[in-house]
């Protein structure tokens, strides 16, 4: 019996294999799974793309906008769709501006030179004095001619910044900020990911020992004075600018440490940085390169900044997309015009006080005879009517011409008959 127990236990742990049709399903699936899975990748990388579009009339140089996107960040692999919404074509190059002659600047004779490797292009040498080029080309970016209503898409590779412009319209210009991935983030930086401060800074740390003092200091924005409130340690600020075209704000400042920090807060009805609608980083340069810099604080109605500014610099510049003043003020072409309405004064026209007889008008001051009606008619009221003037009877003189007339026929009648009886009286004496 227990023999029968073991047998039967060994039937019911008997394995069952799959049949081939089963096999056959699961393969399917899995390849399906595939398919959509390389589908669903491909669509999230094509989809990566940032499109940047030259405006209409672009090519003018009072044309008030060049690009739909002067100013933006993106992450190295990014490609950048360029369409060319105007009305000539366009070409694009990268590379660097020579600030030194940012304010004496003249595009009929704008310089732009030809990358050399051996003069080490970098930011500090396009801003030295005897650099007479107004543009050095990287040659990072050349894209072809766009030629009106095309795009081209160029390739971002490169972590740092890049400043694009168009050789035959050097005014239109924009900047792209490349970082990593993992820079990407909220840590606006050109350096390693290991050379940076903490992503995270917790209240305890960002609480020194000896707690700097909150200060003040103005800046005139179109005219309008603002104040904005920082902290400062290892530096002193002693002058602010703004600059409304590339929406920046220009600390001047002297490091006394090896490195220096900066604590910034900007209301978001004066300064901001925004992009479609969202927070979008502060850029943050130090003498023209790109520094450490963390958003610490983030409400609705400011954002502060922690900036680190190494020793030897003298200008601090945060880069954001918008003055809440140009906000505010309406444009010169959206205030109403008031038309002063035109009164048109009536013309009264004074009856002239001359006055001709019957027979004849007025014209020219001067009485005239009236050609308007035949004769023995006159006009009256504007009426052409008989001429009731009486006249000489013709009765007489008709009857005294009448007498005259029968005289002189009876006298020629007479002479006529006195010369035929003379013929007559001839011709008998003849025979």
């Amino acid at each position: 019996m227990l023999g029968k127990q073991n047998i039967d236990n060994f039937k019911s742990e008997t394995l069952h294999f799959p049949n081939v049709n089963s096999l056959m399903k699961i393969s399917l699936g899995l390849i399906l799974f595939t398919m959509l899975s390389t589908v669903l990748v491909y669509a999230e990388t094509i989809s990566d793309t940032t499109s940047v579009q030259i405006t209409e009339n672009a090519y003018l140089q009072n044309t008030s906008q060049y690009f739909d996107i002067s100013l933006f960040s993106t992450s190295t692999g990014m490609s950048i769709k360029i369409i060319n919404n105007d009305i000539v074509s366009h070409k694009l190059i990268s590379g660097t501006s020579n600030s030194n002659t940012e304010s004496t600047i003249n595009y009929d004779n704008f310089l732009i030179c030809d990358f050399i490797e051996t003069d080490a292009a970098t930011y500090s040498t396009n801003n030295s004095d005897d650099n007479l080029c107004d543009f050095n080309k990287d040659n990072r970016i050349i894209s072809d001619i766009i030629p009106p209503g095309e795009s081209t898409s160029i390739l971002i590779s490169d972590v740092g910044t890049y400043r694009i412009i168009d050789p035959d319209y050097p005014w239109m210009e924009f900047v792209i900020y490349s970082f990593s991935d993992s820079e990407s983030s909220n840590v606006n930086s050109g350096f390693l990911t290991s050379d940076k401060i903490p992503e995270q800074i917790s209240t305890s740390e960002s609480i020194t020992t000896a707690t700097p003092s909150i200060e003040t200091i103005s800046v005139n924005v179109d005219g309008m004075p603002f104040d904005i409130q920082y902290n400062a340690v290892g530096l002193n600020v002693y002058q602010l600018e703004s600059d409304t075209d590339s929406m920046s704000l220009i600390f001047y400042v002297d490091v006394t440490d090896s490195i220096g920090k900066l604590d910034v807060t900007f209301d978001r009805m004066f300064f901001d940085s925004i992009y479609d609608g969202e927070d979008d980083l502060f850029f943050v340069l130090v003498d023209g390169d790109e520094t450490i810099s963390q958003e610490i604080e983030t409400t609705s109605q400011s954002r502060s900044l922690t900036i680190e500014v190494p020793s030897g610099t003298e200008e601090l510049e945060i880069i954001g997309s918008e003055f809440g003043i140009s906000k505010e003020l309406p444009s010169i072409s959206e205030t109403p015009v008031i038309e002063t309405p035109v009164i048109e004064t009536p013309v009264i026209e004074t009856p002239s006080t001359n006055e001709c007889g019957p027979g004849t008008i007025l014209e020219n001051d001067v009485c005239v005879l009236d050609q308007r009606c035949g004769p023995g008619t006159i006009l009256e009221n504007d009426v052409c009517v008989l001429d009731s003037t009486p006249s000489k009877s013709p009765s007489s003189g008709n009857g005294r011409e009448l007498i005259m007339g029968v005289t002189f026929a009876f006298v020629i009648a007479g002479v006529i008959g006195i010369i035929f009886a003379l013929i007559s009286k001839a011709n008998r004496n003849k025979h």
